[in-house]
């Protein structure tokens, strides 16, 4: 891929606002001159990642993952560097330059390539649904209790009863076949260079991304098709599985509540948001997955799931229990009546009956435990309770629950279920290890020990934390070590730019950070920086990094003498020497 000069990352850095940009993704709260909030790259129940508006990073303090902007969008959305400056220079309106403005992959498609042809799709869709030929889908869509306010805010569209109406509209607006295959918008026949649309005669619900895009679309259909709800296969952009529908919409309110109401289809969100309950999203045709539960992670830490009252719904909640609780969520099952769904029940009795099942909706465990009873006396078994507690706690022991969990959360878990029970904790948590040992085998994994620098290292770490905050202090730095001095590769690799950038007169924080040969030690970058700016002492810290650097660089070259052939005596005149120069050369930092 065309590389982006260092002007224009520098310009795309300068129009990107870090706690504005991290905010479309977490939950951040004000604390001092920085922000905090859960970091979204591993399993955080105590907000750990730090925000800095002053020098543009952000750093987690328990996984180590930091860096700038570009740092974030590259971990979080998986790119490479140079798709990460494209896809902020045009969150910023910045216009890419025309050297690099060319298609980013083998196959000559670019994520970008199929952004526009759903943005296509997504404004060609509406067009439809306000034509004669969409008049049944409007009503359908008016039928279902959706207003037109609604439909316009929510971007439904329908999608003509016609094999290739959207590939012709889309390839006359210079959009490709392979370009809307790819984005899953048209199917190719067997026959090469045949396609035609994916959907027809459809009510079209643009699936969009937390910034708003449409990445995807789902389908009802207007006719008798057994499959009434269709949607777009997986590509580059959608991911099912990692995806929750309504999330650009109710993000804000989810983040102000604290509460995230999950259901299952497209109206059973839409409705909700029509009448005002804005925190809904709902599933797009999957169970909750691990994915998604780290997603929900970032916004909110009460979640309730809304399930229909039947059998189905029962092992959908047995299902999301086990994912949930292996993090710390305040999970609850809410159980929508027999024979309707959210939708119904919100345009039937309002929002507040929706409000009132929330509200009221038992905590899983509690849920789950019901469940289970009911379903062993609904059987006519006998009422034991131990036989009963015995197949709860299988359900729990036997899932990936206990055995992904800490020794900690383990024995908070066994309070809970032993207050739902009303059972001793105690015995509880003796009967679940030893059900775990016997289901699954003990044991559960934890987060391998995050890495430390031998002693040695430090110095060159405390050296370049101080002048990646105080760079008037390299001409200090430069008289007694250079690059080369450094055993630590990344770190070299930092040294080595900060030394050809002050030697430009532009050794700043910022001018690294914006450096695409730096982009993989984004996270090393903010760590230093961090770490530099909270230990302060600039100058005198500066002065012992030197002295140790210097030092382990003469213990180096005496060791290499001592191999060669040299007398004891020419040793010690050259050990002599060194010192001697040392003190002649050592700097007084005024």
């Amino acid at each position: 891929m065309p590389r982006f000069d260092e002007t224009f990352i520098q310009q795309v850095q300068q129009a990107t606002d870090i706690v504005d940009l991290v905010e479309q993704y977490v939950a951040l709260k004000k604390r001092g001159k920085e922000f905090v909030g859960l970091c979204p790259f591993h399993q955080d129940t105590h907000p750990s990642m730090y925000v800095s508006p002053a020098k543009q990073i952000f750093k987690c303090f328990a996984c180590g993952a930091g860096g700038t902007a570009f740092n974030f969008v590259m971990l979080y959305d998986k790119l490479t560097f140079p798709e990460t400056v494209r896809r902020l220079a045009e969150r910023a309106g910045i216009p890419l330059p025309r050297q690099v403005a060319e298609p980013d992959q083998p196959s000559g498609l670019s994520k970008n390539d199929l952004l526009a042809a759903c943005l296509f799709a997504a404004r060609w869709f509406r067009e439809q649904l306000h034509a004669p030929g969409g008049q049944a889908a409007l009503d359908y869509a008016h039928g279902r209790g959706l207003t037109d306010a609604s439909i316009q805010r929510f971007g439904l569209g329908y999608a003509p009863d016609a094999w290739d109406a959207l590939l012709k509209a889309a390839t006359a607006a210079g959009h490709s076949d392979r370009q809307l295959a790819a984005a899953g918008l048209v199917i190719r026949k067997d026959d090469p260079g045949r396609c035609y649309d994916r959907f027809r005669n459809r009510l079209i619900f643009p699936i969009l991304d937390v910034d708003g895009r449409p990445v995807a679309f789902g389908g009802r259909t207007m006719s008798d098709e057994d499959a009434k709800y269709l949607n777009s296969p997986e590509t580059p952009l959608f991911d099912k599985s990692n995806m929750l529908y309504g999330l650009n919409w109710a993000r804000k309110a989810i983040v102000s509540s604290g509460q995230v109401i999950v259901a299952e289809g497209y109206l059973d969100a839409l409705m909700p948001m029509q009448a005002g309950v804005d925190n809904v999203v709902a599933t797009l045709g999957t169970s909750l997955t691990d994915r998604h539960v780290t997603l929900l992670a970032r916004y909110a830490r009460d979640v309730v799931l809304l399930f229909d009252a039947d059998t189905a719904g029962a092992a959908a909640a047995e299902r999301a229990l086990e994912t949930f609780l292996t993090q710390k969520f305040h999970v609850r099952v809410g159980t929508i009546p027999a024979g309707t769904d959210p939708c119904d029940l919100v345009l039937a009795e309002g929002p507040d009956a929706l409000r009132a099942i929330v509200d009221e909706s038992p905590d899983a465990l509690h849920y789950v435990w019901q469940r289970t009873y009911d379903s062993w006396t609904a059987a006519g078994r006998p009422a034991d309770r131990q036989q009963i507690v015995e197949r709860f706690l299988q359900l729990v022991a036997s899932s990936s629950v206990y055995g992904a969990i800490d020794e900690v959360r383990r024995g908070q878990l066994a309070q809970h279920i032993a207050h739902v029970l009303n059972v001793p904790a105690a015995d509880l948590q003796q009967q679940m290890r030893r059900l775990s040992r016997r289901l699954r085998g003990s044991g559960g994994s934890g987060a391998a020990p995050r890495g430390t620098y031998a002693a040695e290292r430090l110095a060159e770490r405390h050296l370049l934390e101080v002048l990646l905050n105080a760079p008037q202090l390299f001409d200090t730095a430069a008289e007694r070590v250079d690059p080369k001095d450094f055993e630590d590769a990344a770190l070299r690799t930092i040294a080595e730019r900060f030394w050809k950038l002050a030697h430009d007169g532009r050794a700043h924080l910022d001018d690294l950070l914006a450096s695409e040969a730096l982009a993989e030690h984004g996270a090393l970058l903010a760590d230093l920086a961090t770490a530099g700016e909270q230990r302060g002492n600039y100058e005198a810290t500066l002065v012992g990094a030197l002295d140790d650097m210097v030092y382990r660089r003469r213990r180096a070259e005496l060791h290499r003498l001592r191999s060669s052939e040299l007398t004891d005596d020419a040793l010690r005149e050259l050990s002599d020497r060194f010192r001697e120069v040392d003190a002649r050369r050592h700097p007084k930092i005024s």
